[in-house]
């Protein structure tokens, strides 16, 4: 699926009004998009008013509403208190469902943990990155040095060649990921497309990494809305919000209007 990047942006328009829930579904990123950067993604907060925010808006949708996140679902768990409800992890490597129904391979921990030490042997000697283990897939981030960008892909690339053809290569914001070939969010959102209770809905994806270009596709080729956020472009998204805290501002709005 391809679609014509943008630069440029219509005002983004409001969902559906209370009463018409049924008729739409909400997919978000995490990280950049409902959540503000740290230095370490363990250092990100959740306040109480998002929690409630999300909360009431699945309510409202019945919950029709998923996180599409590059952290595992045990982290979205953990910060969201999410265990019961629909996510995807690990860019689509873990998913759950509404129904409670999960997929998690667990095949590809092995081959990871065998790179595990060459990369963190490697960034040791990089000062200002770091090396975050998914057991699935390997992170290099480099947010706090970014002029350490080039010696981080290299170190990406030695660990792709090694990890050999089942693997990639995704990058985004400051970081460089391996994980396994096959894997993206825009598959992840159209498996919860065709569940229930997002069936037959039209989406709404908000996100703001290049691992949110593939939802972005997905979502307009369903007639659906994609929100970019933040001032990366081009873009597949057709509507923009500055930063996560417009997006929080958002969602806070649409929260309000079902009290």
């Amino acid at each position: 699926m391809s679609a014509p990047t943008r630069e440029h942006f219509a005002a983004l328009p409001a969902p559906p009004a209370p009463g018409a829930d049924d008729e739409w579904a909400l997919f978000l990123d995490v990280d950049g998009t409902l959540l503000d950067f740290a230095s370490h993604p363990e250092g990100v907060h959740v306040d109480a008013q998002l929690h409630d925010d999300l909360a009431r808006l699945r309510e409202r949708l019945h919950g029709a509403l998923a996180l599409l996140s590059g952290r595992t679902l045990a982290q979205l768990d953990d910060l969201f208190d999410w265990s019961r409800h629909a996510a995807a992890g690990l860019h689509g490597r873990q998913m759950r469902f509404s129904d409670g129904r999960a997929l998690a391979t667990g095949d590809d921990e092995a081959r990871v943990a065998q790179l595990r030490d060459l990369a963190e042997s490697a960034m040791a000697e990089i000062p200002g990155v770091f090396v975050e283990d998914k057991r699935e897939a390997l992170v290099l981030h480099y947010r706090n040095a970014p002029r350490a960008r080039d010696a981080v892909e290299r170190l990406a690339q030695e660990l792709l060649r090694r990890a050999g053809s089942d693997y990639t290569l995704q990058r985004g914001n400051h970081m460089v990921e391996l994980i396994p070939a096959g894997t993206d969010k825009g598959r992840a959102l159209a498996a919860l497309l065709a569940s229930e209770p997002f069936a037959g809905r039209r989406p709404w994806m908000l996100g703001d990494d290049l691992t949110d270009e593939h939802a972005f596709e997905e979502v307009n080729g369903c007639d659906g809305f994609s929100v970019i956020v933040g001032a990366r472009r081009p873009t597949h998204a057709n509507f923009a919000l500055d930063d996560p805290r417009a997006v929080r501002a958002w969602l806070r709005g649409l929260a309000a209007r079902n009290a």
